[in-house]
């Protein structure tokens, strides 16, 4: 039981050291224009769309590390979609799946789980893998494969 608490306690301090590595990094990317960003609410971190070397990087790093679970382009496979419009396991801000993707998923409850990339990957490969999936959202609703999911709220 004690194990369990600690594996608990150590998830729960990674991903609140990942949410305070991301309010200093972030700032990163606040000097670019504002129609090259991506929030999904005022208090998110920006991540710039329409910077295609940023967006090509995440495609790339994408097809390397997550594809195999999440499909190609982010639609699903043996993972969730991660293109459709909503995150159902993380919260669908950018500052949430930059912290899922760090720290990983261990809940089973939610339906699997997912390893943590925050060793493995860096800070700018990770937050261009997010910049490529909102690119990716944005392409998908333009194209009307996807509805949009912030049209309501």
């Amino acid at each position: 039981m004690l194990r369990r608490v600690s594996a608990s306690f150590g998830r729960w301090m990674a991903t609140a050291l990942v949410a305070l590595a991301l309010g200093a990094g972030s700032s990163l990317f606040l000097a670019m224009p504002a129609a090259a960003q991506h929030k999904a609410n005022d208090n998110d971190m920006e991540v710039p769309t329409n910077d295609m070397a940023v967006v090509d990087a995440g495609r790339e790093k994408y097809a390397q590390r997550c594809s195999f679970c999440h499909g190609g382009g982010g639609k699903g496979g043996k993972g969730p979609c991660l293109a459709c419009g909503k995150f159902r396991y993380s919260g669908n801000t950018n500052a949430e799946i930059y912290a899922t993707i760090a720290a990983g998923i261990s809940n089973k409850a939610l339906g699997g789980t997912m390893g943590a990339f925050g060793t493995t990957m860096s800070y700018e490969e990770i937050l261009s893998v997010v910049t490529f999936l909102r690119y990716e959202e944005k392409r998908r609703i333009a194209a009307g494969e996807i509805p949009d999911p912030y049209k309501n709220e």
